[in-house]
């Protein structure tokens, strides 16, 4: 079977950041009102004034912070990148899967995807051999509400996209 080369992306859904920017614009805008409203009032300045800092300027660099999370894979030629940082070659996957609620990546090998990821992940041989025993078999698992799909249409997905060897 020959594999598709544009890249296969699997991304969260963004309905609760699109939520998260609404209340913040209408916050912010409650901000700005009661800034407008009594300017000279100082509890007018400390509630406007904290409600457009909290709001605004919060809850813009939260929601630029988690849109650009929300593609927790991408397969190409290569491998399986990880939205949090991490790679997986082709070589090094055993398996994809899924069950009626989650995504799963089997690997065949831990040292190359532990060397890929950040020490902040925390992932460890011993964490994935857990999650292994926990996950029916999965050392990587994906649960249904970061999936734009189901899990099976993402696993059919991640396997079409494999070279074939």
């Amino acid at each position: 079977m020959a594999a598709s080369t544009a890249p296969v992306r699997i991304v969260s859904p963004r309905r609760a950041l699109i939520v998260l920017v609404i209340v913040c614009a209408l916050f912010t805008a409650m901000g700005v009102v009661v800034l407008l409203l009594a300017p000279t009032q100082t509890l007018n300045v400390i509630v406007g004034t904290g409600a457009v800092a909290f709001f605004g300027i919060g809850g813009g660099s939260a929601f630029i912070t988690q849109w650009r999370r929300t593609v927790p894979l991408r397969a190409d030629d290569d491998g399986i990148a990880l939205g949090g940082g991490g790679r997986i070659d082709w070589a090094d996957v055993d398996r994809i899967g899924a069950t009626t609620t989650a995504l799963g990546i089997r690997l065949r090998r831990y040292d190359a995807f532990l060397a890929s990821v950040p020490r902040s992940s925390g992932y460890t041989a011993e964490s994935l051999r857990a999650s292994r025993a926990q996950n029916a078999g999965w050392d990587l698992t994906w649960p249904t509400r970061l999936l734009d799909r189901t899990p099976g249409e993402a696993a059919r997905d991640l396997q079409r996209r494999r070279p074939a060897d």
